[in-house]
């Protein structure tokens, strides 16, 4: 059995694991990231971590095939640069890689962590099995990763997978990257729930407003997804027009990739069978049939360990 390190620096915790060749995280620690200033006092309490969790495994270091570092941000995984993480400070053109090397004398990777995410669920997830593959994650935000014949697709810039800035329509709603009519603008999280309260102000009939306490700050997607499967009229409404906007999306991939698999994840995912119906739906009539039929709509299995397990995956696999 090999063993991996697995980082998932997110912008509210940090999450460590240490991951057998077989998936399973044997061992894990985190830590909110928000409490260091700066970068050099995070690596520090990373590194101590990691100490700890090998120290305390008692593995052999010819079974220890290094760390991975996933990051919800622009890097050079090439170079093991970060260039910018915008929900954590002093995190500009880093070179994480070199200093996470010095401080713990071991092989060191890193990738955006969606890429990662559809590393593991290539190799210990939903996607196992599959050659082609993309992997998309619905939050606040939508990432994408892609997998072209078992490897990692990052592109000639190693930019490759911003599935949520396909635009759909250019004159559109404004993305938070500047551009307008993102699949993002439209299926973000946040969007999806300022779109609800607005039409619940103007007079919609929905039981939102009731499951959220009459407190429409409480409004989220889950409480929209909890009012779907009661069978809310309005909210099943907004999970298919997401499902459609993701569907044309899914649609072009299909007929550009043609992909064994689409794996998705991420807190918007969880509306379920409301949600993935609209989207198959919808490739099924967009999508050319022959490439249609081979996608494979599929949930992503790994859950909140997907981006441990993902790191950790680059670590024993390689680039």
């Amino acid at each position: 059995m090999k063993y991996a390190i697995g980082i998932d620096l997110g912008g509210t915790n940090t999450k460590i694991g240490l991951v057998n060749s077989a998936g399973k995280i044997v061992a894990r620690e985190s830590f909110g990231t928000q409490g260091f200033r700066g970068q050099e006092p995070l690596l520090g309490e990373m590194a101590a971590v990691i100490r700890r969790l090998l120290d305390g495994s008692g593995i052999k270091s010819a079974d220890f095939c290094g760390i991975g570092i996933g990051v919800p941000g622009i890097v050079d995984s090439e170079n093991g640069i970060i260039y910018n993480l915008t929900n954590i400070s002093g995190w500009r053109n880093v070179r994480v890689t070199e200093k996470l090397r010095k401080l713990l004398a071991a092989r060191v990777f890193l990738d955006n962590d969606v890429n990662l995410m559809a590393l593991g669920e290539l190799h210990f997830g939903a996607a196992r099995g599959a050659a082609n593959v993309i992997c998309v994650t619905l939050g606040t935000g939508v990432g994408g990763g892609i997998i072209i014949e078992k490897k990692l697709y990052r592109g000639s810039s190693l930019s490759a997978g911003e599935i949520g800035h396909v635009v759909i329509d250019p004159e559109g709603p404004e993305c938070g990257c500047g551009n307008r009519g993102c699949l993002e603008a439209y299926v973000g999280n946040q969007r999806i729930v300022d779109r609800v309260v607005a039409d619940i102000k103007r007079g919609q009939k929905t039981s939102i407003g009731k499951l959220a306490g009459g407190d429409l700050s409480q409004v989220t997607p889950e409480v929209i997804s909890k009012a779907a499967a009661q069978k809310d009229r309005y909210a099943v409404s907004v999970w298919q027009d997401v499902g459609r906007y993701i569907g044309i999306v899914f649609a072009g991939l299909t007929n550009v990739l043609n992909p064994d698999r689409i794996v998705v994840g991420g807190g918007v995912a969880k509306a379920g069978p409301v949600l993935f119906g609209s989207i198959e739906k919808t490739v099924g009539e967009l999508a050319f049939p022959v490439a249609a039929k081979k996608a494979k709509i599929v949930g992503a299995a790994l859950g909140n360990d997907a981006g441990m397990i993902g790191a950790a995956t680059v670590a024993m696999v390689g680039r």
